[in-house]
């Protein structure tokens, strides 16, 4: 991935108006690798929103990039987001797509370095 966003960047096209739908906490039950668990938290703060990205037990790692493109919102973790994603202790990007249909979230997940497109479907939690 080449010129990354700052952690704090905002995307001009990306506004709580034009994204509320993707607002909250939202728990993926992952295909790949089969079984496991995925969360993504998106919110509005000082009038930005904001999301992170956790995978099963480690802590939430921040969101460094996020456009809206037509009913997809796409989220970017750079090398530069702290604290970072790794794979087998190297810092790694992630790329990852969330689409609705209904009360259910799809997510397509490309990882840096991995030859597959990880996916899963998930429902907001409540609160």
């Amino acid at each position: 991935m080449s010129a990354a966003l700052p952690a704090n960047a905002q995307v001009a096209n990306v506004t709580a108006t034009n994204a509320r739908a993707f607002v909250g906490t939202w728990v993926f039950s992952m295909s790949n690798p089969a079984g496991s668990q995925q969360t993504v938290r998106i919110w509005e703060e000082d009038g930005a929103l904001k999301a992170s990205v956790q995978v099963e037990k480690f802590p939430p790692t921040g969101v460094t990039g996020m456009v809206k493109d037509g009913d997809m919102l796409v989220l970017s973790v750079s090398h530069e987001a702290r604290p970072g994603l790794l794979e087998n202790g190297q810092p790694i990007w992630a790329l990852i797509s969330l689409t609705l249909e209904g009360e259910t979230m799809h997510i397509a997940q490309m990882l840096e370095r991995s030859q597959t497109i990880k996916r899963g479907t998930g429902k907001r939690q409540p609160g």
